[in-house]
């Protein structure tokens, strides 16, 4: 069942306390909408949520088993987080192409649309 609470501290109050409805209490938890579009910015995959990812961390940029915002390139003498380098093979996680796994151009991302 969903229910659309309105303000902050109803919401808030619910999740702590559960709603009671029909005379029975029910236990409340947030809404995650997802689809097969949704990419997981923790596994980078798609159709699923990141709050329920049990997958390893991956990078978007290398794929290596890192949060992409602490992506850093070791051979740069003024290293950058997060973002790729002349040095950094670009890879995607889903394919193994030359892109992030970010990017439109990636054929996993073509095939949810």
């Amino acid at each position: 069942m969903v229910i659309t609470l309105v303000g902050k501290d109803t919401t808030e109050k619910v999740l702590r306390s559960g709603l009671s409805l029909f005379g029975r209490k029910f236990k409340a938890k947030c809404y995650l909408s997802f689809g097969p579009d949704t990419q997981c910015s923790r596994c980078l995959a798609f159709s699923h949520h990141p709050t329920q990812c049990t997958s390893t961390i991956h990078c978007a940029i290398c794929t290596q088993e890192h949060p992409t915002h602490l992506h850093s390139c070791s051979r740069s003498q003024w290293p950058t987080r997060g973002k790729a380098c002349l040095h950094t093979t670009i890879k995607c996680n889903n394919y193994n192409e030359p892109h992030p796994a970010t990017s439109k151009e990636c054929t996993t991302y073509i095939n949810t649309q």
